[in-house]
Order: C-alpha cells, then structure tokens, then sequence
C-alpha cells in the first residue's frame, strides 16, 4: 500500500518525471510522409471522426493533490489519480471490480478505467473510448524492468459499431531510478509504431514490479492520460 503522505508527493513529482522522458504529442496520430501512412491516417480518420462534443473529458483543470487527499480520506480500497494530458483535468478513480489481473475503476461521474496489470486495457463512458488492449507482452518487460520488444492490439469501435484493431510494435526500455517513499523506483519508456501512430509512454516502476506511475495512451480521441496509484 501506498501511504498518503507518499502518494501526495509523488502526485506532482510522478508528472514531471512521466513527461521528462517521453515527447508530448498528445494525442499520439502522427502526420506520414509516405502514400502508405497518409492512407492509414485517413482510415483512422474515418473510425474516430466525431464531434468534440462526443469525447467526454472533463474540461476544466482540477487540483491533483487535493483530489489525492480527498480520495484517500473519503475512499476505502484501491485508488488512481487520471489527468488528461490535454485538458490538464484530473479525476479519481475507485476500484469497483477485480479479476484476476484486471482491474475496473470508476470515476464519480460514473465512467471507467479497465488496468490489466497496471496497462491500461479499456475505457467506458467517455466517448470514442479504447473498447480493449493486448498489453501482456508488453506488461511483462515492463513489470520485469527490462529492456525488449512487444507487440500490442489497440481495438476501437468505427462509424458502423464494428470493432476494429490498432497493432503496433513496440520497444521497452528502462532509464535512470529515482528514489520514492523509501524505495528505489526505476523510469520504463515505451515507444511504439505502427498503423499511422506513434506513441511513447512511461513508467515508475517499483522492484516488486508495481507500476505507480504511469503516462499511457487511450486513443487519438483521448490521448494521453496519467495514471497514479494512490493505494494499490
């Protein structure tokens, strides 16, 4: 468990460590130069176009460590803190289901974050949400803070309701350490490429192999979120 005193001081350290060591392409579609990628991003184009309207982040930027403190004084069990890298919003997560590896938070406002092992595995109720992720391969070099290559399946629902999946290749590899409530915790990058996209994400993981911390990408609607565990 993580205490509270850790958790509020690793609620604005754990951002800027995320953010030091990947780029800021919030959202995560990148422009390719080739006939090739240009038909890929017009093909993503049709599966996320949509209103803003429909993608249902909250707006305004929240304070994350009073959101911590209220969490943790008012929430019995595990909790996240999520802040959408693009609105700077933050919202509390509450764990309501458990299986196995898999782990199901809800926000007050009734919408969810799905974790397997840590790696975000879906969304509901936001709006053009991640429908569910491959992320073992990728899970294990992280959790093991080791250096290697995975592949992962995002999968989004089109126009037509019809799930359609988002492979891409990427590389795991573990950076410098930084010390965190007593405990040695290491930095994990993830760059991934493929189908018109190009993602990086990061991790504070602790030597149990307990991800923390976390920048992680939910789709080109939603880009990029941060993910704390305030009490594992």
């Amino acid at each position: 468990m993580i205490p509270a005193k850790g958790a509020l001081i690793s609620a604005t350290l754990a951002l800027a460590l995320l953010s030091g060591c990947t780029s800021h392409d919030s959202a995560g579609v990148q422009e390719s130069k080739s006939a090739g990628g240009t038909m890929v991003k017009a093909a993503l184009g049709s599966v996320f176009s949509g209103s803003k309207k429909e993608t249902a982040q909250a707006s305004a930027p929240t304070d994350p460590s009073a959101l911590a403190t209220s969490a943790l004084q008012s929430i019995k069990g595990p909790v996240i803190l999520v802040t959408f890298e693009a609105s700077k919003a933050s919202t509390i997560g509450a764990m309501r289901g458990e299986n196995s590896a898999m782990r199901t938070y809800q926000t007050p406002d009734q919408r969810a974050f799905v974790l397997r092992d840590g790696l975000l595995a879906g969304t509901r109720g936001f709006g053009r949400d991640l429908m569910s992720a491959d992320t073992s391969a990728a899970a294990r070099l992280i959790h093991a803070r080791m250096q290697g290559t995975a592949q992962r399946v995002y999968r989004y629902l089109d126009g037509d309701g019809q799930e359609r999946p988002l492979p891409v290749s990427c590389t795991i590899q573990p950076a410098g350490t930084v010390q965190q409530s007593g405990i040695s915790v290491r930095q994990v990058a993830e760059h991934c490429e493929g189908s018109g996209v190009t993602l990086d994400m990061s991790y504070l993981v602790a030597p149990d192999g307990t991800i923390l911390a976390s920048r992680q990408w939910i789709g080109p609607a939603l880009g990029y979120v941060a993910i704390q565990q305030l009490r594992n």
